[in-house]
């Protein structure tokens, strides 16, 4: 039975009909704010989303002495009934209000809540509830319920009063369900990650003491500690329910048997990767040694795994494996030992190549470094004001150029030691025969395990591949694995990378790799074309030095701070890190450096970001042009006033070897992929060919090749004789018109001298 007392009229109604007595005092209400204990799908949905526009609703955590903290278990881990029914129904009325942000629930995240208040308005009025009565149906129709209701404008000052107690109540809630979280939840590929998924979101909120954070759950330790002592034995357990028994289950769990003598939630990464691992390891029998029995074989060893703002670091990806937190005592000289390693490697690409590739060793090893954290930087681009966007940030790096130019020294031996990363693949351990899942396309294979690997929740160090096919990046499967990843909106979470290196070999139609700028935005291109040079003894001694004082330290060091620089991240700074991506390692690295006067051993790499779209083709382009002949294969024109080229498909002929995959069309296409869109040379090209500027074409080219073509063309002639004729013509017709005015005033003054 339910006792409403209107304050407003002074009276008691008994036995009340909340609806009812609701529809009778606010006229076409719109918003719903309420506090409740506890509420249900059902009532939210049946209830208040057909009666009102907007609803906010904060649930609340038990307070029960020694069965709190049991309680308060199991209803954070009651969300998952709220998420499996969004996920099972997804047109119902409850996913799509919670989709379109016009229903957010939340609950009480330190305070425990007693309070059940609901304020109803409309456009000008408002109706308010305080009392005992939770938002159910049981509540409502059976329960002996008492309420106290006020209603009138929303000019009156009671009205404030009960918005400032709502709004205390809002200030202590934090998301228990709504429109991010619940858009990132559906989108998981199973019932099985969507349960792991919310399990570890709840992970992530809860704390054992009040840390500053607005989102965090605050647990006390002590009650922990003694529920978990009273409840873990078997003869305790015994004395549960099936629901009680999975919540010790869970708690104990989560929160470890050691107790907060040791340790607090801040270092539950021990616990929290083997709950996020949807892939299961299997071990390898001693008979199947020589074969990949699972896609995790193939993942990265050790495995990072990220968690509130640190790094923890496990053998590998798998269940029962205990991981640590990656931490750094790298100071002084050993710092500053560790700071010229990072410069010697990539002076080494500069001084003994024929052409210096410095700058791409030293951007290849900033995102390597910064790589565990490159997904917070996509969700940050996702909320910039400005026009980046999470595509922005690429997912991988493939270093590309010939064989013998450093690359796999470099992406995987180099790499290997520098993270610590013990399992660095080559591509011929995806060879089909030796594949015990039974696949027998290659390309199809690495892209498959990439998506798994980039799926798989928790880790966040780069899987590399070494020595792959180039023609990899122009298959469709693989332009939809990495446009998805990067397109989701709601893949929020941790995620990882990953590294190619390929092999460039001209007249090799497998080694076309894709110049598409939507994957070369994904897929950030390095170069190495340029062979070593010098003395062959001294170099290899260098290399080999090099390798020898290879390790992680400086690379663990980089973790710790950029742990502590994302941990505080200014409107300023995201505008640095918005114009440039690799901008945090940079500056972490500067920051070391500038303790021992370093950087200018690598402030001329740190200026800017190697940008391949501006190499790649450019010796391509220029041995084409030598062979091109005017006329035939580029016809020389003036456009708007500038000189233009157009270049004919016939010119593709010559570099094309008649096959399917590199006629001429096919090349005339790759060689208009290869013109940077920043230069603007040319900006379509049809199935005849297409149009240059040749000022803009040399600039790029760094040289006056097409210029010189002109110059020395029939057409220059032509046109130098046509425009010097012009002149001619122009002097004379300026002659004859200053002897015609000569001669008029010579007849006038004759006239005037006559008269």
């Amino acid at each position: 039975m339910l006792d409403i007392l209107d304050y407003t009229k002074q009276e008691l109604i008994s036995d009340a009909d909340f609806w009812q007595f609701a529809g009778e005092h606010l006229e076409k209400p719109t918003e719903f704010r309420g506090v409740s204990f506890v509420s249900s799908i059902k009532f939210i949905e049946e209830q208040l989303l057909p009666r009102y526009d907007k609803v906010t609703l904060i649930l609340g955590l038990s307070d029960n002495g020694k069965e709190s903290i049991g309680k308060r278990m199991r209803q954070l881990n009651d969300r998952t009934e709220f998420v499996n029914y969004g996920y099972e129904h997804p047109d119902s009325e409850f996913t799509k209000r919670i989709l379109d942000g016009s229903l957010r629930l939340l609950f009480t995240k330190q305070e425990l809540i007693h309070t059940k208040m609901y304020l109803m308005t409309s456009d000008d009025r408002y109706l308010s509830f305080a009392g005992s009565m939770n938002l159910t149906e049981a509540a409502i129709h059976h329960n002996l319920e008492q309420l106290d209701s006020d209603y009138g404008m929303q000019t009156d000052p009671l009205y404030q009063c009960h918005v400032q107690m709502f709004n205390d109540n809002l200030h202590h809630a934090t998301a228990y369900l709504d429109a991010k979280k619940m858009a990132g939840f559906i989108k998981a590929k199973n019932k099985e990650q969507l349960q792991i998924n919310v399990y570890t979101d709840t992970v992530n909120m809860v704390k054992n003491k009040d840390n500053g954070d607005q989102d965090a759950v605050i647990i006390p330790a002590e009650e922990v500690k003694e529920y978990k002592d009273q409840y873990s034995s078997d003869e305790e357990l015994k004395k549960l329910s099936a629901p009680e028994k999975l919540s010790v289950a869970q708690t104990v769990k989560l929160f470890g048997n050691a107790g907060y003598k040791k340790r607090n939630l801040e270092n539950i990464g021990k616990e929290l990767y083997s709950l996020t691992q949807v892939v299961k390891h299997v071990s390898r029998n001693d008979d199947n040694s020589g074969k990949i029995t699972r896609e995790e074989d193939l993942y990265p060893k050790p495995v990072l795994f990220y968690n509130n703002g640190q790094l923890f670091e496990a053998p590998r990806v798998g269940d029962n494996v205990k991981s640590e937190l990656i931490t750094s005592n790298l100071t002084g000289a050993r710092l500053r030992e560790q700071l010229q390693l990072f410069s010697d490697i990539a002076h080494e690409y500069d001084n003994y190549k024929e052409v210096g590739e410095g700058w791409q060793a030293c951007d290849f090893m900033c995102f390597l470094f910064e790589a565990p954290w490159l997904w917070k930087i996509r969700n940050m681009y996702e909320l910039s004001p400005s026009s980046k966007s999470r595509e922005d940030v690429p997912l991988g790096v493939a270093l590309i150029g010939q064989g013998r130019t450093g690359k796999s020294t470099l992406g995987k031996r180099l790499a290997a030691k520098l993270t610590g990363s013990g399992n660095f693949l080559d591509g011929g351990v995806f060879d089909a025969k030796n594949y015990a899942l039974g696949k027998s396309n290659i390309n199809m294979t690495i892209t498959t395990v990439l998506s798994d690997y980039m799926y798989s929740a928790g880790p966040v160090n780069p899987m590399m591949i070494d020595d792959i096919s180039p023609d990899l990046t122009t298959r469709p499967y693989f332009d939809r694995f990495i446009k998805e990843i990067t397109n989701n909106r709601s893949l929020t979470q941790p995620l990882p990378s990953f590294i190619f290196t390929m092999n460039r070999r001209e007249g090799d139609s497998k080694s076309q790799f894709s110049l598409k700028p939507e994957i070369m935005r994904r897929l950030w291109y390095l170069s190495f074309e340029s062979t070593f040079a010098g003395d062959e003894d001294e170099r290899e001694a260098k290399l080999n030095d090099l390798l020898e004082r290879a390790n992680d330290q400086l690379y663990r060091y980089c973790q710790v701070e950029l742990a502590k620089f994302f941990n505080d991240v200014s409107p300023e700074t995201e505008q640095k890190i918005e114009r440039d991506y690799l901008y945090p390692i940079k500056y972490v690295l500067k920051q070391a450096m500038d303790q021992f006067g370093m950087f200018e051993l690598v402030k001329d790499y740190f200026e800017d970001n190697y940008d391949y779209s501006l190499f790649v083709g450019r010796n391509d382009w220029t041995m084409l042009i030598n062979q091109a002949e005017v006329g035939a294969d580029l016809t020389f024109i003036q456009q708007d006033g500038q000189l233009k080229a157009q270049i004919n498909k016939q010119l593709f002929n010559k570099v094309s070897d008649s096959t399917a995959r590199n006629n001429g069309s096919m090349m005339m296409e790759r060689y208009f992929q290869y013109l940077p869109r920043k230069y603007r040379i040319s900006y379509q090209y049809t199935s005849t060919g297409f149009i240059v500027d040749v000022a803009n074409f040399d600039r790029w080219l760094n040289s006056d090749t097409l210029q010189q073509k002109y110059n020395s063309s029939e057409v220059a002639r032509d046109a130098q004789k046509v425009n010097t004729d012009a002149k001619m013509t122009e002097l004379l017709t300026r002659l004859t018109e200053a002897q015609e005015k000569q001669a008029h005033r010579h007849g006038i003054f004759s006239w005037l001298k006559k008269k």
